[in-house]
């Protein structure tokens, strides 16, 4: 069931959250900074700071590659004692290999300006900028 929308999430037309699928990623080094390391994976965040994008290579080696989304509520915590809130949103990608693929709908990415956003999911990445997530067909 599709919550509220989280801070950084513009639209979606999915109905199952958290959201995973398979999708080519285009180049998001205009919207996000590279924070580095984070254990076994690395860290980048939208420049709006609503979006947190986790993943197992760096942020320049996912440009063109085909990944495993899933995209979820990212709570948080301001003060220790403090229940969690709703800030934004987790958008961790995977790479996959080719056999990976099968029985997953291929989406694609793009960078628009928010008044373009369409697709199936849409999220705020600042800038008035959105990482547009569409179905093909």
């Amino acid at each position: 069931m599709t919550p509220d929308l989280p801070p950084g999430l513009l639209r979606t037309a999915v109905t199952d959250w958290p959201f995973a699928a398979a999708a080519r990623l285009c180049d998001l080094r205009p919207r996000f900074i590279d924070k580095g390391a984070a254990g076994r994976g690395r860290r980048a965040i939208a420049r709006n700071g609503r979006v947190l994008l986790c993943s197992n290579v760096p942020l320049a080696e996912l440009a063109g590659r085909t990944v495993r989304l899933r995209l979820q509520t990212w709570n948080r915590v301001i003060l220790p004692g403090d229940p969690p809130a709703t800030y934004g949103v987790v958008l961790y990608a995977s790479l996959l290999e080719g056999a990976d693929l099968e029985g997953f709908t291929l989406y694609t990415t793009r960078l628009v300006r928010i008044t373009e956003a369409g697709g199936d999911v849409a999220l705020d990445v600042g800038g008035g900028t959105a990482l547009e997530l569409r179905r093909p067909g």
